[in-house]
């Protein structure tokens, strides 16, 4: 008897067995399930984590100005002081005096443009111009980019200027307003009131009105004819 029981209780051993499983089971899929149901309803009470905080922010990149855009942004800002660059005539490695441009009358070869520290009004040098050939005129000037906002205004260029030696029509400040293709509008060369034959230093001022289409300016020194010329403390301005 005792081996039959024991016989017959291995035999049942596998279905206790897969009752066992199968009731374990079910209680693992309802535990999953709980599970599933409490995470999702707890999910729903805690509050988003903002998209700030995880992703990042691709700013667009920005179109290209355009040619005009960037043409106008060069100029002047409006209302902004007019200035000119290298005012103290500072010479560089070369000798040239730069932002400064030499211009001379027809073949050119015949006026020398120098910064002249040894006869300057104020530190570091004056420029100087002088001339050894037979053309009219020698001109140091630089241009200046008109704002809109300047039209109708009036400019004003001051400076000291002296002379050795003049002949013929006489150095003088220039202000000069060009259009856009570089003709003339207007212009102020000083002609009643050039510096001629020998001079000592002496402070010149002179004004134009800047015309509505104007695109620039134009201001600087020139020395007509013969003898030597220097200038000192240029400064221009609106002034109205």
């Amino acid at each position: 008897m005792s081996h039959t029981g024991t016989t017959s209780n291995y035999n049942c051993a596998p279905l206790y067995f897969f009752k066992f499983m199968n009731n374990s089971i079910s209680h693992l899929w309802a535990v999953l399930l709980l599970a599933g149901f409490t995470n999702h309803a707890f999910g729903a009470d805690v509050p988003s984590v903002p998209a700030t905080s995880a992703v990042t922010q691709v700013t667009a990149p920005t179109a290209l100005p355009s040619a005009y855009a960037r043409r106008q942004a060069r100029r002047a800002a409006p209302d902004a002081v007019i200035s000119l660059k290298n005012s103290s005539f500072n010479p560089d490695m070369q000798g040239k005096m730069s932002a400064w441009t030499e211009i001379e009358h027809g073949s050119g070869k015949s006026y020398t443009f120098v910064a002249d520290p040894e006869n300057a009004l104020s530190i570091p040098s004056s420029a100087r111009i002088r001339r050894h050939g037979s053309e009219p005129f020698g001109l140091l000037q630089q241009s200046i980019g008109v704002h809109p906002s300047w039209h109708n205004k009036t400019a004003r260029l001051s400076g000291s200027l002296r002379g050795v030696d003049i002949s013929g029509a006489g150095g003088a400040l220039v202000l000069r307003a060009d259009d856009g293709s570089g003709q003339i509008l207007a212009w102020n060369f000083m002609q009643n009131a050039r510096v001629k034959g020998t001079q000592d230093w002496k402070r010149y001022t002179i004004e134009l009105k800047i015309p509505p289409s104007a695109y620039s300016l134009i201001a600087g020194v020139m020395l007509e004819d013969g003898g030597t010329l220097w200038a000192d403390n240029l400064a221009i301005e609106l002034i109205d």
